[in-house]
């Protein structure tokens, strides 16, 4: 074969690959229309079974980031701990034992194969503690109750902590790098193991949480929550931008925060003023197709799925507690309507950021990378089902 011969095969198969690849996607396209249409009928409940039953009956490696080196189990880490906790929800509306079993048995395997972690990393053990807390008040175990007071007795009594009290998530306080994330990590577990264990005290440090990371990262005029404090080269500011799922941590922390705070508690009024004003700023940015964007107030960003179905289940249980208006209720079901077109029939969850520590730059969360089944966004979503779901009941 001579070299020109050589030059117009190799332009050919260029040509051919790239005929495959388009044709590919085309036919990708076209199939994920058609089965998203198929959840255009289903219930609430019957997206939270679909989703659900996924989770707990496939090999857990087909999630991002993979886990390879357990085929069964879930990882001991922050993403299980919100589905663990959903699966308690779905249990609960659905009458399906199944989840709560599913959960049960993955805290028996950390407990007995000694894989749970908590002093390394905050990330390590607030919300698998707060899962396992939410497990123990379905099905009442010794072990479990144990494991949840030695996670909320450290956090409280050896997590590195800010001059002001504020958690720090690493141990390098003089930078006061704080995250809005690890309100999160902490405060759930922290507040509802308050009245588990008799520590009335920690209603009043889970609040100031939330006024001191208010102070540090909340912008005092649009009401949004920057992600971070101290790190990359904002050694000595906040990150630039709202990060959707960085705020949809601090809803969903306020949420439980003010479902289990007692209703005197001094503090409590406040707290409840700063998540109304923060819900209605995350409600001015939400999209005509009812989700939020990756980065909140910059509606070129792509819309985001762990972070709407956060705003979902923030905004009903918001609502059925009134402390929020029926506005909120209307967003809520316009969002959920939104997140259906980015499940489909196999329940397969799409666009969902990768796990995202706070970025130098805006440019950062524009181009972080959005997967398909993504661990952040399971929980999320089977919550924000629940919670639609349980406006009918």
């Amino acid at each position: 074969m001579t070299g020109k011969q050589k030059t117009v095969v190799s332009t050919l198969c260029v040509f051919l690959f790239a005929y495959i690849l388009c044709t590919a996607e085309c036919l990708s396209d076209e199939r994920r229309q058609n089965i998203f249409h198929d959840n255009k009928d289903k219930t609430t409940l019957e997206i939270a079974q679909l989703v659900g039953n996924k989770y707990i009956t496939s090999d857990p490696r087909i999630y991002s980031p993979p886990h390879p080196k357990d085929k069964i189990f879930r990882p001991w880490f922050y993403p299980a701990g919100v589905t663990l906790w959903s699966l308690c929800q779905l249990s609960d509306i659905s009458q399906d034992p199944s989840y709560l079993d599913f959960a049960c048995r993955n805290f028996d395997y950390y407990l007995d194969n000694n894989k749970v972690v908590y002093k390394i990393n905050m990330n390590r053990g607030g919300m698998m503690g707060h899962a396992l807390l939410e497990v123990n008040n379905r099905r009442p175990n010794p072990r479990y109750k144990e494991l949840v007071r030695k996670i909320s007795h450290y956090y409280e009594h050896e997590q590195t902590r800010l001059p002001d009290g504020s958690i720090c998530y690493k141990k390098n306080p003089e930078l006061r790098q704080t995250w809005i994330d690890s309100l999160f990590v902490w405060c759930p577990i922290q507040v509802k193991s308050a009245k588990l264990f008799n520590q009335p005290q920690r209603y009043e440090d889970v609040m100031r949480q939330f006024f001191n990371f208010t102070t540090r990262l909340q912008d005092p005029a649009i009401k949004l929550f920057y992600q971070g404090w101290g790190w990359g080269i904002n050694r000595t500011t906040h990150s630039p931008g709202f990060w959707c799922r960085g705020n949809g941590w601090v809803i969903m922390a306020m949420t439980e925060s003010l479902k289990a705070i007692p209703p005197n508690q001094p503090g409590r009024e406040k707290l409840l003023g700063l998540y109304q004003d923060f819900a209605k700023a995350i409600l001015k940015e939400q999209s005509p197709s009812g989700r939020w964007h990756q980065l909140l107030t910059h509606h070129d960003s792509y819309q985001e799925t762990s972070g709407t179905a956060m705003f979902i289940y923030s905004f009903v249980q918001g609502y059925k507690n009134g402390w929020l208006t029926e506005k909120y209720k209307d967003a809520a079901l316009k969002g959920f309507e939104g997140l259906k077109e980015k499940i489909d029939r196999e329940g397969n969850i799409y666009d969902t950021c990768i796990g995202c520590g706070t970025r130098d730059t805006l440019e950062g969360y524009y181009k972080r990378e959005k997967r398909t089944n993504e661990q952040h966004a399971i929980g999320p979503v089977i919550l924000a089902a629940c919670a639609v779901s349980s406006l009918d009941k």
